[in-house]
């Protein structure tokens, strides 16, 4: 067996920049496997379930990678809140490139790409709300404000990513990103 060309780890990181610019629809077998420096066989060697396992690879690891850099960190029991909260939107800036990168789930809960992943992105919202949530609680928030401002942190990257895209602005960002650290904060 001839050694791969590109360890699976660079090609996940290559196909989640083109699915996130392109999304389930908009991405074909050959988008992705020429991010890899691959040909669709060898990518179909790779994933023999086709298009549908390779996004759902794909959106796995960059589930685990929100959960294990966001969400553990947001509910960690032996670190101080301010530190959690500071960790877990550094760890956001840098996924989403601060700002410059669309979401995936964003992505992927349009048409087809919904149907077949919304059930997992629904899921893993709820997760960032539950991890904010808890953070908040651990700042000494009442149940509803904690609530609250989880559910604004979402709107709030969600929002902001968009509108970067939008007026090509990443300082919008950068904006967004402080705001959540200051209503969390209560400055």
């Amino acid at each position: 067996m001839r050694p791969q060309k590109i360890s699976d780890q660079q090609l996940t990181e290559n196909m989640l920049v083109v699915l996130r610019a392109r999304g389930y629809e908009g991405s074909s077998l050959n988008d992705l496997a020429m991010v890899g420096g691959l040909k669709k066989a060898s990518l179909y060697h790779r994933y023999p379930g086709g298009k549908e396992t390779l996004v759902q690879s794909v959106l796995d690891h960059y589930t685990s990678w929100l959960q294990e850099n966001v969400f553990e960190v947001l509910t960690a029991k032996k670190k101080k809140p301010k530190k959690k909260l500071s960790t877990a939107l550094q760890s956001i800036s840098d996924i989403y490139q601060e700002g410059s990168a669309n979401c995936l789930y964003r992505a992927l809960s349009m048409e087809s790409g919904k149907a077949l992943y919304g059930a997992q992105i629904s899921k893993n919202c709820v997760d960032w709300l539950e991890a904010f949530e808890s953070l908040g609680k651990d700042l000494g928030l009442k149940k509803k404000k904690a609530k609250q401002l989880a559910l604004h942190s979402l709107i709030m990257i969600q929002g902001g990513l968009v509108l970067c895209n939008i007026l090509d602005d990443q300082q919008l960002f950068k904006e967004t990103v402080e705001d959540i650290r200051k209503s969390y904060l209560g400055k």
